[in-house]
Parts: C-alpha cells; sequence; structure tokens
C-alpha cells in the first residue's frame, strides 16, 4: 500500500571551509563519511526472494525443495485480496467451500488445510470448521506464503494439505509515510484502510506503525450485511546494530448479521432438482454470528558477529465468539412451498492460546565446506470453552419458502450449559540442516519430535470427558540438485502425524491420520531472478482419513446430536502434478500462472472427495503499456476449475449432484494520478457465470455473481 520506503542517514565529521579539511599542500582531500545504514525492502513484483517457511532456513524458493507460492503485497493490492480467502480463491492449487456464509473451508491436494502460521509460530485453526480463519484481513500483512504439501517439519500435527504463513508488516520506514485506501463496491461494500508509519526518536532506531480497516457490507444473498474493524500496531526497536526488539497487537471484530446456518434445499419434494436465485436464503432478521479475534505479541532477534541469528517469539491470542442461528431443512412443496421443519441454535465460546517460539539459525564448516543448521522450540497452551443455550418450546411453522423474508418469530432460549472445556497443549523440538555435498548439490534433513496432550470435555461425546497424549517424532529430508545455473532438480520427504477432531458414531475422536508424503520437480530461475518457475509431482499415504457416512436412505450426511456429521477412518493416497510460474516477463509485463492436478482414492482405488475439482488453474497478469499510455496498468486474470460431484440428499434418496467445469474472469485498470494517488477498478467474475459450490456434507451453494469495486489510493 504504502510502497518501498527507504531511508538513508549518514553522518561526517568535517572541517575547514565547505565543511572539507584542507591538505598541507591545499589540495581538497577526499571526505571520510560514517556508515550509511539503509533499511527497508523492496517488493516490486509477484516473485519473492526467499522465505523460510517450509523449514526456518531462509532459502529462496528455488533452493526449497517443496512447492511454495508468495503472493506479495503488490499482488494482492493488485487484485483487491482484502481477506484470505478471496487470497486463497486466487492460490494454485488452493479450493475453498463453506458450511455456509461464515464457515469456509480451505483444500490443498485433496485434503484440507488446518496449518496457519504467524510470521513462522504455528497457530490453532478455527473450531468450527478444522480448517483456517478465512475472515483475516490481509491488510496486517506484507506478504502471504503457502507451502504445499505436509510441513511437519515446522507445524507438527497437520494434513498433508498445506500451510499458510502470514508474514506481519513492521515498522521498517525510518522517515513518516501515510497511505489511505477508499473502496467503494458491488452490494453496497464501503470500505476505508489507513496505514502510517511514525519515527518515535531524532534516528528513527524506534518505530511505530499502524494500521486500522473498517467495512461495511451486504452481500448477493438476500438480508445479509457484515461490518469489520480491524485495528493492529507495531513498534520496532533498534536496541543495537545487532538486535532488534518487536512489541505489537491485533484487532479484529467481525459482525454478521442475517447470516445462514448451512444451506438450502436443494431439491423440491416432487423430486425436482430446485432452480434458486442466487440471493436464496434461509436466515432470519435475528440470526447473528459475531466473531473477535485479539493477539498481543514479543519478538526479539538478535544477529552474532559469527553469522549466527537467535529469535523468539511470544504471543497470547484470545478468540471470542457468540452467535444465534437459524436453519432450516427438507424439501418443500412446489406448490405451495411449506414442508420444512426448523432449527434454532444459540451459543458462545472463548479460546485463548499462549505460543513461543525460539530457535537458533546460522551457518557452520565441516569437511572444509560450509552448512546451515537450525534448531528451536515451539509450544503452545490453549483452552476453549463453550456453553449452549437451548431453544424454549416448539418452534413454528416456517411457511411458505417461496416468500421467505426473514421475519420469522425469534424464539427464547434457557439458561446456558456447558457446552465444552478443552485443554489443548503442545510442545515440539526441531532441527533441520542444509548440508553441502558438493558445490551443486545440498541435502536438507531434520527432524521434529512432538508431543500433543488433550483433555477434553464435551457434551455430546460419549462419554462426555476425554484424554489424549501423543508424542510422535517426524522425519524431513529434500534433496537440491543445481543441474544448470537456473536450474535445480529436488526430491523431498516428510512424515505426517495429526490428532483429529473428527468423531465416530459414539461421539469419540478417530484416531490420529498418519501417513508420508513424496515429492519431486524442477525449478528455475529467469531473467536475473526476476522469474521463477516450478514443476512438481506429488504422492501422499495416509492412513485414518475422516470420511463422512452417509444415510443410505436419505443420502443426508449421519450427524450427532450437536449437529456435527459422523466420520469414519478410511486410507487415502493423492497424486498429481503443480506447474507453476510467478515474476515479471518484461519491464511492462508480469503475472502469475498455476495449473495443479490432483486424484485422491480410498484403499479400494476408488475415487474419494470428488466435491474438490481435480484440476485447477490460477491466471493473472498485468501490463504498464508505457509506450501508449503512461502511468495506467492493465491486468486480466481467469479462474479454472474441472468439473466436480458430490453425494447430497433427495425425497427419493441418495443424489450425485454434477457441476461442470467453471471459468471466472477478473480485470483491474488502474491509472496513477501522480506520485501520491492514483484510482484502480476490479472486476470478478466478469461473465457472471453462476455455478455451484459443492461439498461433502450437502451444504452446496451458489458462488458469487459478477462484482465490481473502485479503489482511490493515496500515499505520503
Amino acid at each position: 500500500m504504502l510502497g518501498t520506503a527507504l531511508a538513508i542517514t549518514a553522518a561526517a565529521q568535517t572541517t575547514g571551509a565547505e565543511g572539507v579539511p584542507p591538505a598541507k599542500d591545499g589540495a581538497q582531500e577526499p571526505v571520510v563519511l560514517d556508515a550509511i545504514r539503509v533499511t527497508g525492502s523492496r517488493t516490486d513484483s509477484y516473485v519473492a526472494k526467499d522465505s523460510a517457511s517450509a523449514t526456518k532456513l531462509t532459502l529462496s524458493p528455488r533452493e526449497t525443495p517443496q512447492s511454495i507460492t508468495v503472493i506479495t503485497r503488490e499482488r494482492l493490492e493488485d487484485q483487491g485480496l482484502t481477506s484470505l480467502r478471496e487470497v486463497l480463491d486466487n492460490t494454485p492449487g488452493v479450493y475453498s467451500n463453506a458450511y455456509d456464509s461464515e464457515r469456509v473451508l480451505f483444500y490443498s491436494r485433496g485434503f484440507l488445510i488446518d496449518t496457519l502460521m504467524y510470521d513462522g509460530v504455528p497457530a490453532l485453526s478455527n473450531f468450527n470448521t478444522g480448517s483456517i480463519d478465512e475472515t483475516l484481513e490481509t491488510a496486517l500483512y506484507e506478504r502471504i506464503e503457502v507451502v504445499r504439501g505436509a510441513t511437519g517439519l515446522m507445524t507438527g500435527a497437520g494434513n498433508p494439505a498445506a500451510s499458510i504463513n502470514l508474514v506481519r508488516k513492521h515498522a521498517d520506514s525510518r522517515t513518516a509515510t501515510f497511505g489511505l485506501d477508499l473502496t467503494a463496491g458491488s452490494w453496497h461494500t464501503r470500505r476505508a484502510e489507513a496505514d502510517a508509519t511514525v519515527p518515535l526518536n531524532a534516528d528513527g532506531s524506534i518505530r511505530a506503525r499502524a494500521v486500522a480497516v473498517g467495512e461495511d457490507r451486504d452481500s448477493y444473498q438476500a438480508l445479509y450485511n457484515k461490518r469489520t474493524y480491524v485495528l493492529y500496531g507495531i513498534v520496532d526497536a533498534d536496541l543495537t546494530p545487532a538486535t532488534r526488539l518487536s512489541l505489537g497487537f491485533d484487532h479484529q471484530d467481525n459482525r454478521p448479521r442475517s447470516n445462514t446456518w448451512g444451506s438450502f434445499p436443494l431439491y423440491l419434494a416432487d423430486g425436482r432438482l430446485a432452480d434458486w436465485p442466487r440471493s436464496v436464503t434461509t436466515a432470519t432478521d435475528w440470526s447473528y454470528w459475531n466473531r473477535k479475534t485479539q493477539t498481543v505479541f514479543g519478538e526479539l532477534r538478535h544477529a552474532f558477529d559469527n553469522g549466527w541469528t537467535l529469535r523468539s517469539t511470544l504471543s497470547h491470542r484470545r478468540y471470542s465468539e457468540e452467535q444465534q442461528l437459524f436453519y432450516v431443512f427438507g424439501y418443500p412443496d412446489p406448490t405451495t412451498g411449506t414442508g420444512l421443519e426448523p432449527y434454532a441454535y444459540r451459543s458462545r465460546g472463548k479460546i485463548t492460546e499462549k505460543s513461543l517460539d525460539v530457535y537458533a539459525s546460522g551457518p557452520f564448516e565441516f569437511l572444509d565446506r560450509k552448512h546451515e543448521l537450525v534448531v528451536g522450540y515451539n509450544g503452545s497452551r490453549a483452552r476453549n470453552i463453550g456453553t449452549v443455550f437451548e431453544p424454549l418450546g416448539t418452534l413454528p411453522d416456517p411457511g411458505n419458502f417461496f416468500e421467505w423474508d426473514g421475519s420469522y418469530p425469534e424464539p427464547a432460549f434457557a439458561e446456558g450449559t456447558p457446552l465444552n472445556d478443552i485443554r489443548t497443549d503442545q510442545d515440539g523440538l526441531y532441527a533441520a540442516g542444509r548440508f553441502s555435498l558438493a558445490d551443486s548439490l545440498k541435502l536438507i534433513a531434520g527432524a521434529r519430535f512432538a508431543r500433543w496432550k488433550i483433555d477434553s470435555f464435551y457434551l455430546y461425546d460419549t462419554p462426555v470427558d476425554t484424554k489424549y497424549n501423543y508424542s510422535k517424532t517426524i522425519p524431513y529430508a529434500g534433496l537440491v540438485w543445481d543441474i544448470l545455473p537456473q536450474y535445480s532438480a529436488f526430491a523431498s520427504y516428510t512424515g505426517i502425524f495429526k490428532p483429529q477432531n473428527n468423531r465416530n458414531a459414539n461421539g469419540h475422536y478417530l484416531d490420529p491420520m498418519e501417513g508420508r508424503s513424496f515429492e519431486v520437480g524442477l525449478k528455475g530461475e529467469h531473467l536475473d531472478r526476476r522469474l521463477n518457475t516450478a514443476i512438481t509431482l506429488f504422492e501422499t499415504r495416509q492412513n485414518n482419513v475422516a470420511a463422512p457416512v452417509i444415510d443410505p436412505g436419505t443420502g443426508d450426511p449421519e450427524l450427532l446430536p450437536d449437529g456435527g456429521a459422523v466420520s469414519q477412518p478410511i486410507k487415502a493416497n493423492t497424486r498429481g502434478f503443480e506447474i507453476e510460474a510467478a515474476g515479471r516477463l518484461t519491464s511492462e509485463l508480469q503475472g502469475s500462472f498455476g495449473w495443479t492436478r490432483y486424484l485422491t482414492q480410498n484403499g479400494s482405488g476408488q475415487a474419494v472427495r470428488t466435491f474438490i475439482p481435480s484440476t485447477l488453474v490460477r491466471l493473472f497478469a498485468t501490463w504498464e503499456p508505457r509506450r501508449l499510455v503512461d502511468h495506467l496498468s492493465l491486468g486480466a486474470g481467469v479462474n479454472w476449475q474441472s468439473a466436480s460431484s458430490t453425494v447430497v440428499g433427495s425425497p427419493s434418496g441418495p443424489a450425485v449432484l454434477r457441476q461442470g467445469s467453471v471459468a471466472q474472469v477478473s480485470l483491474m485498470a488502474r491509472y496513477q494520478f501522480s506520485p501520491n494517488v492514483s484510482a484502480q477498478f476490479n472486476a470478478d467474475n466478469l461473465f457472471d457465470k453462476k455455478y455451484y459450490v459443492l461439498d461433502e456434507y450437502d451444504n452446496t451453494y451458489y458462488g458469487a455473481p459478477a462484482n465490481y469495486s473502485v479503489t482511490i489510493r493515496l500515499s505520503y
């Protein structure tokens, strides 16, 4: 948003005329200046120079033996990606769906993405979905890094899907800066985003940065409204030239109204597939799902003279939610619109998480060759407490669903009952080395010893109190061979282990998922490292993967008393490929391209999770036609997905719902009126494609229709 901020400070002690000391012979001697210190960062394209998300060793994408995508700040701004869901929906190999308007799930390589990190430190996934929080605002982050595949070395427990690393903004500028984005868009969207940095002392060694966001928007789904408020602040202090202390906080408040809970009826009572408008909703005018996240964190970095670095991060995160929800299920009569059954729910919950991450990294020599090593510990203590409020009395009939306007009577709810009290402790010791076997051959090897301890009370478990204690050593190995000056071949192996909260028919958690993941591929750096390319082949083998239990009579998923799905363990084998390119092709043209394909089969060789499109293409490029029109930027993109299908309930029993391939086109145009003022137009789903977003629990809904936004950007 603010672009590049560079500050150069220099001091020279001089004497004599014009500040230049005269030489003995009358000639002017050279001026000797003190050291010049430059701070800041530059992101001038869609390519990232390096990342530590995979191993905590700072490596270029070519040196990393896994698939990695970095969404830079410039890419976020060009496409107007303001939420984490918008980012991941434009990331190669990532697919999203949702249970309803507030619970979004992300998948990669056929598995649920459940690994989220802040500056490389793991954080809890969303308790409501098991995936990551889609509402997180991108305004707080300098870039977003996605490592596909298993990442157990850094995160411990996790699916072999992907890890999402949010890299926070810092107060890097030693001069005052300010930026303001004002956006208006479809469905009455109004948004303001401010970002300011200011030095707190004369030499700028102590600096502060603040980000604030306010947004109010409706939706293509009728009745819906959501207000979001975000505040972020950080102070960076250079205690010495080698030591930096960072203290910060963030606060995000999401307040949706008339939100849905579950989906809408797909079929009418006569067995016909209902053809609803995309505005269809089952929400009421009194439903809400408030969510608030608050984090306080501190980070200390110190660089030693021998090239080693010590870094520690401590954070305290608090998540709270309060929800009052409504749902109807069944099949409406095609004439009267009646026949649906209502259900209401109210609860509140709070999750607190304390985490610590400490590690050291640096070079060492062995057998006359230079190598790198990282050793560290991270751990967390989390507690999840919830209360449920049951509705009193019998809920009235919803009536004619064809005339639904959300004006359903608000029920009264009973006094609260303890719903859950879950304590989760995690500890991990990890080490990884990058060993130089030869000038062109590097081995990256390491392991993580991890421990999970869970003490759980959950009202709908049988019994309600359960305890779990797991420990596991997770290996990691990767080999990178520089076969040509611009190309490297790589291979990697990662272990997989994940305790899970999926439950069987008795309400008991399934055994932890275990398995292993393999990758081989070819990576390239081109045009003086302005363009990165990668081709990856992967295979994942996993046991105890949760799959829904489908009622053979109705086709609906079997449910527990709290509405959670009954799961059964299966074996799952996934294989596929990923092709990616990102960066600047010329001084005027840059872009990002990803083509991914996978196939997941159970132990019998049958395809599973067919609701996830097996092939995804993500393409976006921008062009600055300076020879034709100066100060103009044009962008266009296509997100394409292959056909998919899922089993849903119908009046006559299980039915297969199919969605054909979908292509969505996006456009961008920006004009830079001055160095400080620009206007940008963005459009998504330009041709207004109507399509289903499928899931495995019969929560199918319509994707967003064509939508537009205009942003005025000011920066100083």
